[in-house]
């Protein structure tokens, strides 16, 4: 007999719920069947102390990684989270017969063409208030002059009945020397500043999602083919069908809100006599991809260009007010009774992955959080380890 005809299999290690299960090769007797024969397993636990640590680290190097490789991973992810979002109308139109590289390239040409069609009509007045800028910061100090004095007053008033019953003292201090630093809170726009890194970043983004797009079922299913259980198989494709359609469907239902909350801000502003009302409906639909931020964020701006445009103050404050009650209005009501439950998430952990991805992929980052965190949510459901993380991330 060659020595290649008997090979004896060696161990494995599978999951299990909180520990890993090696299961050990199958011990032959003499006239037992193959079928018949019992496999031993036994459970290694790790101490919870050490998984933890193994979690942290791994966390660590993890975002280390991906801050790192920012110029790569950001249009990579970005890919990934519109794969799933696009592949229902690309298996819609591959229903209707439309081969896979026309039907990508449709999916891909029409977004593009609107967002760009969108920035080049709103190009010029942005760059007219750019422009417009130091003159407007005169104006709006001019304005706020008067609530200006008032604290300054006020301020008087307070130091000198602190400085009442003290004796007058000639103190020659010296001058503190003050440096002013810009905050670097989003470290990615150094990536995304030149034209260069910008073009890079698009050709990548694009580039994968096409190939996604044509090729992403084969991949999936080769994947899928490659693991050796049944039971795992399974998991990880419901994992994929649940990501696919959990994923899609949510961002296309916010995207739908975002469209008619900012026709409403729109035209709200267009009634009380804003300029470029259009531009504040189409920031005020971009701004509210980010929670939170993105209405305060759209607030001030929106508090800046009132005080500018109208001479009554108090009628200024008014704008601002509106838009604020719009965005807190589809916040609070609307958004949760379109998603309902099956995207509640918690605003604490929402507010904590907007801060973490906007620090390591900056303005990318801040508006892939989100997403980020609901594909976290969903592959929580399934791994028995991430469950924990689940009941974290729900607020139901």
């Amino acid at each position: 007999m060659d020595q290649y005809d008997e090979v004896v299999p060696s161990s494995t290690w599978e999951p299990v719920e909180g520990a890993l299960i090696k299961s050990l090769p199958p011990q032959r007797e003499a006239g037992a069947a193959d079928d018949n024969s019992v496999v031993p397993a036994y459970v290694v636990r790790l101490p919870p102390a050490v998984t933890a640590c193994l979690f942290l680290v791994t966390t660590i190097l993890v975002l280390g990684t991906l801050s790192y490789t920012q110029a790569v991973s950001l249009p990579l992810v970005l890919a990934m989270v519109l794969y799933l979002v696009l592949r229902p109308a690309m298996l819609k139109l591959r229903q209707w017969g439309i081969p896979a590289a026309f039907s990508a390239a449709f999916c891909l040409v029409i977004p593009s063409a609107m967002v760009v069609l969108v920035i080049f009509h709103l190009a010029t007045p942005v760059r007219e208030f750019v422009a417009d800028l130091p003159q407007n910061m005169v104006v709006i100090q001019q304005k706020m002059q008067g609530v200006t004095e008032q604290i300054e007053n006020v301020e008087t008033a307070s130091k000198k009945l602190e400085d009442l019953g003290e004796d007058e003292e000639d103190v020659e201090e010296e001058p503190v020397p003050v440096e002013i630093q810009q905050p670097r809170f989003a470290p990615g726009l150094a990536v995304l500043s030149s034209t260069s890194g910008l073009a890079a970043g698009l050709i990548i983004c694009f580039g994968t999602l096409f190939f996604l797009l044509t090729h992403g079922d084969l991949i999936i299913r080769n994947a899928l083919l490659g693991i050796p259980s049944q039971r795992t198989r399974d998991r990880f494709a419901r994992i994929i069908d649940d990501l696919q359609h959990g994923i899609s469907g949510y961002l296309w239902s916010v995207t739908v809100i975002n469209f008619f909350l900012g026709v409403t801000t729109g035209t709200a502003m267009w009634l009380m006599g804003m300029p470029e009302a259009l531009l504040i409906g189409v920031m005020a639909a971009f701004f509210n991809y980010i929670p939170f931020l993105g209405a305060w964020a759209g607030t001030a701006i929106v508090g800046v260009v009132a005080i500018i445009t109208f001479d009554s103050l108090g009628y200024a404050l008014l704008i601002p007010i509106t838009y604020f009650m719009l965005t807190s209005l589809e916040g609070q009501f609307i958004t949760p009774y379109v998603l309902g439950r099956t995207m509640s998430l918690n605003p604490l952990i929402v507010f904590l992955f907007i801060a973490i991805w906007g620090w390591i992929w900056g303005i990318g980052g801040v508006f892939l959080a989100v997403p980020l965190l609901a594909i976290l949510n969903i592959v929580a459901e399934y791994v028995p380890v991430l469950r924990y993380m689940e009941r974290a991330i729900r607020t139901d």
